[in-house]
């Protein structure tokens, strides 16, 4: 009984665009193991195609994978495919569906032996999220600032640190300033350095957002452009990764800039940014 649910949720899956693989014990990360078949690539449109894939499950968790391509196939890169199937300990004749969403985002659906779908991660899986050089380096230096943060309210990320009484103070005040003014929730940041690779979303916002992979769409305050922003999640952090760093470039934002979203719709951000001030020195005879 079982299989046969499974089957008929499966059959369902295979009508949309999506491919699927069998976890056999044998060696899982082989290049012909992380191929994606050609009959799949051939249907995803131009628009929808990039070098870099995202998987994500159904309680939330999500992979970035690069993909690469050989004189024969495309094929997931090893570092976040191996983790992907570490994270899962898949390897007991799994069979996983990868059913694409759009904008190479997958929703992976894993099924036992049995037929019995999996709905709960793994219990000793370690949240270790994705892992490459910019997301090891950029999630780093989230976990810092937001330490400073305190983990309260309102908080401009950059600031200089001016003890945690004053910032909770200044969070609440911000806070209660901020359904007043605008009328919708919105958070303030302050550019860094890493700000410009990927952006954390203020734990506090959170409560604003699911907290899984989606994609945002965020305009231009004056009507300059709208870039569309996929976010992850970290480590209970939600980050927007893969096309930030085309928006920072084209918007564009730039160490020191004061930046503030709106959310003027559940996956709708109005960005409005403020250049940072230049030194002006002026010199009398």
């Amino acid at each position: 009984m079982e299989w046969n649910r499974g089957f008929g949720r499966v059959k369902e899956e295979r009508k949309s665009l999506s491919f699927f693989k069998i976890f056999y014990s044998a060696d899982l990360s082989s290049e012909s193991m992380r191929g994606i078949p050609y009959d799949f690539m051939k249907n995803v449109s131009k628009e929808d195609f990039s070098c870099k894939m995202v998987i994500r499950t159904k309680w939330g968790r999500s992979w970035e994978v690069d993909i690469s391509m050989n004189p024969r196939f495309y094929y997931m890169e090893k570092s976040g495919w191996n983790q992907f199937v570490s994270d899962n300990a898949l390897g007991s004749n799994e069979f996983v569906t990868f059913t694409h969403s759009g904008l190479m985002c997958f929703n992976v659906n894993i099924y036992r032996e049995s037929g019995k779908e999996i709905v709960l991660p793994h219990a000793t899986t370690p949240f270790s999220g994705i892992k490459n050089e910019e997301g090891e380096r950029s999630y780093k230096d989230v976990k810092k600032e937001d330490e400073s943060m305190g983990g309260v309210g309102h908080v401009e990320i950059g600031e200089s640190s001016r003890g945690a009484a004053l910032r909770k103070k200044k969070a609440e005040k911000h806070k209660r300033r901020k359904k007043v003014k605008y009328g919708v929730p919105r958070f303030k940041i302050t550019i860094t350095k890493s700000y410009l690779k990927s952006l954390p979303i203020p734990t506090f916002f959170d409560k604003y957002l699911k907290s899984e992979s989606k994609v945002y769409k965020i305009h231009h305050s004056e009507g300059d452009g709208s870039w569309e922003v996929l976010s992850l999640v970290h480590q209970a952090h939600i980050v927007l990764s893969r096309g930030w760093i085309k928006l920072a470039r084209e918007y564009p934002l730039a160490v020191g800039d004061r930046c503030t979203f709106h959310l003027v719709k559940p996956t709708e951000f109005v960005l409005t940014s403020k250049k940072a001030k230049a030194i002006e020195i002026s010199i009398s005879d």
